[in-house]
């Protein structure tokens, strides 16, 4: 009897330091999705799931619905928009263009391709996704397309240093003259 009340504490033991763990990921990745908490844990599916139902029961983590990704954050204090900036700061190539075009407003189509190292097809995808999703505002003149980053930059590259500082690291140097 005392074994088995061993191994049942053990287990509730194992549990528990995975949904901390979880927990703790999502603290130090606001918006990150499932997949993401999966390949960096290294956990079970399963398991990832049945503590992040968990956490959302206990209301330790909200989850947001954004297309094809259910994004998961701790910091019930966000606002709707600070949630809505670091699901885009958590995606890398339009994290890099909203970036670029914070240090470079006006930016066409071309300049973000060469920049993101991506196609024109790619850009205008992501350019059409941001637009929509209300944080470029694109310009027509002519034959050509400029972009500008609407809202709060001082907002965004603060979300950005707070819950990203490694990529803030690498983007402080280059974004030092807004700063000032």
């Amino acid at each position: 009897m005392e074994r088995a009340t061993a191994q049942s504490a053990e287990v509730v033991q194992i549990q528990d330091s995975n949904r901390v763990r979880i927990l703790e990921f999502i603290k130090a990745n606001p918006g990150t999705h499932l997949r993401k908490i999966k390949r960096e844990l290294n956990l079970a599916m399963g398991v990832i799931q049945y503590h992040l139902y968990k956490l959302e029961r206990e209301r330790s983590v909200v989850s947001v619905r954004q297309g094809l990704y259910k994004r998961f954050y701790a910091d019930k204090g966000l606002r709707v928009e600070d949630r809505e900036i670091l699901s885009i700061l958590s995606q890398e190539t339009e994290r890099d263009i909203v970036l670029y075009l914070i240090k470079n407003p006006l930016a066409t189509q071309k300049e973000l391709s060469e920049f993101a190292r991506i196609s024109a097809s790619s850009t205008n995808w992501h350019m059409k996704r941001l637009s929509q999703a209300g944080f470029v505002q694109p310009r027509r003149e002519g034959g050509f397309v400029f972009y500008t980053v609407r809202g709060d930059r001082a907002r965004i590259l603060a979300l950005l240093r707070n819950y990203h500082p490694k990529i803030w690291e690498r983007w402080a140097e280059r974004l030092a003259d807004i700063l000032a």
